[in-house]
């Protein structure tokens, strides 16, 4: 297996944006209805580049046959990120989803670990579904926080669903600890975040 830098003339980009639905698929499907129609959206934002879920921002796992068996999508604190990625979805996009991804963002605000700017923010961490159980998760984690060690960060930064318990624990297991909760509570129900760190010594 081989961790490597996403390359639009080497790897699959449809794929990847597959594994990136898997990563939300909720929150995808409620906005854009199916696994095809929203896997077809992100490709488009993994392809324009320059935006969160572009290239640039994602790392691959592959095998000798160099087909995609999980990918990490990572961020870092830029000035102006906001616009920059309303500007990319815009270009690419009808109003309708534009609006759609704005809002994603926006939802995305409201729950996501405030980023620093000495964090590695681990984006998207997902493996593919026939791939799972051969230390890939692991793999990924492990290469990021080296990424991130050589970026000069003081810390990385993930989110976990209260109802991923598995993923809690997983984190848990690579020396991630959790810092804040962000949830929203209506009645009975509640949806809200872990925000999890790893502290990088120097």
């Amino acid at each position: 297996m081989e961790f490597q830098r996403m390359d639009l003339e080497k790897h699959d980009s449809n794929k990847v944006s597959e594994i990136i639905y898997e990563a939300d698929a909720n929150t995808f499907n409620f906005f854009f209805g199916n696994k095809k129609n929203a896997s077809e959206k992100i490709e488009k934002l993994v392809n324009a580049g320059d935006n969160n879920l572009g290239y640039q921002q994602t790392y691959v796992v592959t095998n000798e046959g160099n087909h995609i068996l999980g990918v990490m999508v990572y961020a870092t604190r830029v000035r102006n990120d906001n616009i920059r990625q309303s500007k990319v979805i815009l270009k690419n996009f009808n109003i309708i989803d534009s609006l759609k991804f704005i809002m994603i963002e926006i939802l995305d605000g409201i729950f996501l670990s405030d980023i620093k700017e000495d964090d590695y923010y681990f984006a998207i961490v997902a493996v593919d579904e026939d791939s799972r159980g051969q230390g890939i998760g692991s793999l990924i984690i492990k290469e990021g926080i080296k990424l991130a060690r050589k970026q000069g960060c003081k810390r990385v930064v993930l989110d976990v669903d209260f109802e991923n318990k598995g993923a809690l624990r997983f984190y848990e297991k690579l020396g991630f600890t959790i810092f804040n909760t962000k949830s929203i509570s209506i009645f009975r129900w509640e949806e809200g975040v872990y925000n999890m760190e790893y502290l990088l010594n120097d």
